[in-house]
């Protein structure tokens, strides 16, 4: 099989960056990304934009010819759009319609990054055929700039916004996503994976929680060995709890519309799912001791993403 310029065959890598203007009026995602198919004729890179206000989706294919990227920092050139952990500088035009602007971040705070645990992933990181890997660049981070979506101008400073990436060769078969970084009281953000993660011809419930609580990260995850209860799924609602020995988390997220974006599924851009920007998170934080489970946070989380995909069965969910 030939080798691509960029990239090995049928794989992706896409990056998610999510921001919310100073009035909450406003939430976009904009999602550029890189498929790799069998052969260049089958490759293509894209910027993929959500807007929550309107609840479009906007997909921008562009030849693969087009994609930069810089392998030691988070640096993507497609075209003349650039996105980088300073910022995003757009230039999109297809289909009678059209979004430009720059946005600059500041004060980024990552996920805690140390020898052992490289990245949100873990030691998972460093597993050979993962399908899926999963990072999170940014928790919470100030913007400043404007965005112009077919004429509608939105002035992104003073507002909040995350940064996530994936790559590998396509997304799980079925999973649950939730980001929100809009409390009542500022500096939390909180995120959750759980998905059916393939291994060694079978699978496994495998998620990614953290939670950004009073400048530090909490995190949750499989391979911190934190025990998570079975997700309750309806139309309008995903609950669950999550725990380790220190700490308690209690989740109620109420669903809204979403639109909806393309996936990757062998690293092309075939799949489909539903996503909203205007879903909300009901937090409920508690320490632990031997004695007693004291609250810490209480709060809901606005302009939350949220999406729930596939045979929820396979994480073990249960629908009511």
């Amino acid at each position: 099989m030939p080798q691509l310029k960029w990239g090995k065959p049928n794989q992706f890598e896409g990056w998610y960056f999510k921001q919310v203007d100073a009035t909450e009026e406003n939430a976009i995602a904009v999602i550029p990304g890189v498929s790799f198919g069998r052969n260049e004729a089958e490759s293509h890179c894209f910027v993929q934009v959500l807007d929550g206000r309107t609840r479009n989706a906007y997909y921008f294919p562009f030849p693969l010819e087009d994609f930069q990227s810089d392998k030691k920092h988070l640096r993507i050139s497609i075209r003349d759009n650039e996105f980088r952990m300073d910022g995003i500088d757009l230039h999109l035009k297809a289909n009678k319609h059209e979004i430009s602007g720059s946005l600059q971040f500041g004060e980024i705070i990552p996920w805690p990054v140390s020898r052992f645990t490289p990245g949100a992933m873990g030691p998972f990181r460093f597993i050979p055929g993962m399908q899926c890997l999963h990072g999170i660049l940014s928790f919470d981070h100030k913007l400043q700039g404007n965005v112009i979506i077919d004429n509608r101008g939105i002035n992104f400073s003073n507002g909040r916004g995350y940064i996530e990436k994936d790559w590998g060769r396509e997304f799980p078969s079925a999973w649950i996503w939730m980001q929100s970084n809009h409390f009542e009281e500022p500096g939390i953000s909180f995120t959750a994976s759980i998905a059916n993660i393939p291994w060694m011809k079978r699978s496994f419930t495998g998620f990614l929680i953290g939670l950004l609580y009073n400048g530090t990260v909490y995190r949750f995850t499989t391979y911190t060995r934190a025990k998570i209860s079975t997700p309750k799924v309806s139309e309008d609602a995903v609950t669950f709890t999550v725990q380790d020995k220190n700490s308690l988390i209690e989740v109620d997220a109420q669903r809204a519309h979403g639109a909806m974006l393309k996936s990757p599924e062998e690293g092309l851009m075939t799949g489909r799912i539903i996503e909203s920007l205007d879903s909300s998170i009901q937090l409920k934080y508690f320490t632990k001791d031997k004695n007693r489970t004291e609250l810490i946070f209480e709060g809901t989380g606005r302009n939350a993403g949220l999406e729930v995909v596939g045979n929820l069965s396979e994480i073990g969910a249960i629908q009511v």
